[in-house]
């Protein structure tokens, strides 16, 4: 049965009125939340009447809120100031320890001849969750060619916890198994790594050679040929010159930590 005029009338006057108020709370990030509220509501006014002038213009004025918002918000997330900065391993030969989540302790460079990934990542970081089933997957199926082991910037206790759910999602079905990672996870309750001292984002992924040799480093989330293709480049001995920093990826989130 279609809607009555008034109900119309008071749906789209409430969307205006939503995304007036997102536009200048967007300078307190919060607008971004209330803009994506009146694109949406805008949007489904779009779909019944394409002509909607109204509509129309609090969907734009949304879209702008969501924008100012999001980018309000990335401030308030970003620590203050410049960033410190990093050291470039890339072309350094490593020679720390890792302690795992079981208490061993494991070279960062592989002793066996076989190449190493390091994953220095984060449990609130989207782009960290969303490479797990492909660095799972590099576990699982490359295991004699590539060592995959992760250092997780956060304490044994919070990485703990987030494994559990994950395991326990996954056993009860609602969460694929190749999405909780089986491959060693250090936290930084153990020994300092400079790897991850030299990470400006999460995720980054540091390809080490069979003689310990840092030959290259990925910001941010990246396709899997990408990834097997400097895998292959890595098991080839270094060049005289220093190795090679690919740039970031197209998601990666800022080297923060939330508050406690």
């Amino acid at each position: 049965m279609p809607e009555s005029t008034p109900v119309a009338r008071d749906r789209g006057r409430l969307t205006a009125m939503l995304a007036a108020f997102s536009l200048p709370l967007s300078l307190f990030a919060v607008g971004g939340l209330l803009g994506l509220v009146a694109l949406a509501l805008a949007s489904r006014e779009l779909r019944r009447n394409p002509g909607d002038r109204r509509a129309f213009a609090s969907a734009v004025v949304g879209l702008i809120s969501m924008f100012l918002g999001g980018v309000v918000a990335t401030f308030f997330l970003a620590p203050p100031g410049s960033p410190p900065p990093t050291a470039d391993l890339v072309g350094t030969t490593q020679t720390e320890m890792l302690q795992t989540l079981d208490g061993a302790a494991i070279p960062v460079a592989a002793v066996d001849g076989r190449v190493t990934l390091v994953d220095v990542w984060a449990t609130w970081c989207p782009p960290c969750i969303a490479s797990i089933p492909m660095l799972e997957a590099i576990h699982r199926d490359l295991s004699d060619q590539v060592r995959v082991v992760s250092y997780a910037a956060e304490p044994r206790s919070t990485v703990v916890k987030w494994l559990e759910r994950r395991r326990l999602d996954a056993t009860a079905g609602r969460l694929d198994p190749g999405a909780v990672p089986t491959y060693p996870i250090a936290t930084r309750d153990g020994p300092p790594l400079a790897l991850a001292s030299a990470t400006r984002a999460y995720p980054t992924i540091w390809i080490i050679d069979a003689a310990g040799v840092v030959r290259f480093k990925l910001e941010g989330m990246h396709d899997l040929p990408t990834l097997l293709s400097l895998l292959r480049m890595a098991e080839n001995p270094a060049p005289a010159s220093s190795g090679s920093d690919v740039e970031p990826g197209p998601t990666a989130a800022p080297r923060t930590e939330p508050a406690a």
